[in-house]
């Protein structure tokens, strides 16, 4: 199983190298992505876009920041209604429900990321006899064919 890190140092991102082409990228070949270590990017210009490359740790960290983000950005916006309520209602049980929002909120641990992921093992497309699959197309029976449609008026 990879190996969930808790990382709080700051996320720094910085450009290496560039590539003004994928030819030029595809000559270069393999040695070109030695540059895209801990925290560098390279960027890849292509006639139908431009491309970011980064190393698995790298994305597996943004992407973690992006999940606490929308977390924090939802839970902000449950806060957000819960003082509107507190406005139009400002007795004792909303006033409640607003200190255990902000609690709430305030106590979220960090989301865990990921070193990276196991690599995808495709699975078998070995039949079992006794499972009844017909895999020659031929012997599927289609609702919609034309040719064994009957028209009857």
């Amino acid at each position: 199983m990879p190996a969930i890190v808790n990382d709080s140092t700051p996320f720094d991102l910085k450009v290496g190298s560039r590539w003004s082409s994928f030819e030029k990228f595809r000559t270069e070949g393999a040695k070109s992505l030695d540059s895209i270590k801990n925290g560098t990017i390279g960027i890849l210009h292509t006639k139908t876009g431009q491309y970011r490359i980064m190393e698995e740790q790298d994305f597996q960290r943004m992407l973690g920041l992006a999940r606490d983000v929308d977390r924090l950005r939802r839970g902000l916006r449950v806060l957000s209604r819960t003082v509107r309520v507190v406005q139009k209602h400002p007795d004792t049980d909303t006033i409640n429900l607003l200190i255990e929002a902000v609690a709430t909120l305030g106590t979220l641990p960090e989301l865990p990321t990921r070193d990276r992921f196991e690599p995808l093992i495709p699975e078998s497309l070995d039949t079992d006899i006794d499972d009844e699959v017909d895999v020659d197309p031929d012997l599927v029976t289609r609702p919609l064919d034309i040719k064994n449609a009957s028209f009857e008026d």
